[in-house]
């Protein structure tokens, strides 16, 4: 259930969906560092990794392989959080009650921008590449491997580190090596329990 996930964790995964592109472990890389997410952030901030670095990795591979044409919906993506934990109808229900009857509901898109793939949420259909599936399954089995009974947003970059190539990798390897990044995590992981 989506309740296994930490505030910070539901962030994550919330702020990666709502984006208009593919869901990627660069999407949910971002997502670690736009809000504060504990010590996840404070790891990634740490070991040099900015946003800047990751528009500017993410700027490299544009030029080259480009991973389109996956037809995945909402649907398909509900069902995917869904084998995590998370219900979409459940965060739909909690921000309502949040923030009033209909804020995802559909709102008035600009002229020039597609709105063919709106969901039934108000915001783009997002699409998870299966790396960034594969992100979610390993950030459930760290959270299992270090016998947390929460999803925290420090399992998913945990999950990030253990899937990141290309762009990703990257961004993460700025300042120090992907490694150097799960010693700190891990160690401050291991402090704060």
């Amino acid at each position: 259930m989506f309740e296994r996930f930490s505030a910070q964790a539901r962030g994550v995964v919330v702020d990666a969906v709502a984006g208009s592109g593919p869901v990627t472990p660069t999407e949910l890389l971002t997502a670690l560092l736009t809000a504060d997410r504990g010590i996840a952030t404070e790891v990634l901030t740490e070991s040099g990794v900015t946003l800047d670095a990751i528009r500017r990795a993410g700027a490299g591979a544009k030029g080259g392989d480009s991973k389109g044409g996956d037809s995945h919906n909402l649907d398909d993506d509900a069902e995917i959080l869904k084998s995590i934990g998370i219900d979409l109808d459940a965060v739909r229900e909690s921000l309502e009650q949040s923030f009033g009857e209909g804020v995802l509901d559909e709102t008035p898109v600009p002229d020039g921008v597609d709105t063919s793939r709106k969901g039934r949420f108000g915001f783009p259909r997002s699409r998870f590449e299966k790396d960034s599936k594969k992100v979610l399954e390993l950030s459930l089995r760290e959270a299992l491997a270090h016998k947390d009974n929460r999803i925290g947003a420090e399992h998913i970059l945990l999950g990030i580190l253990r899937v990141a190539d290309g762009p990703t990798r990257q961004a993460l390897e700025t300042q120090v090596t992907m490694s150097v990044i799960r010693e700190r995590l891990e160690a401050k992981m291991n402090r704060a329990a």
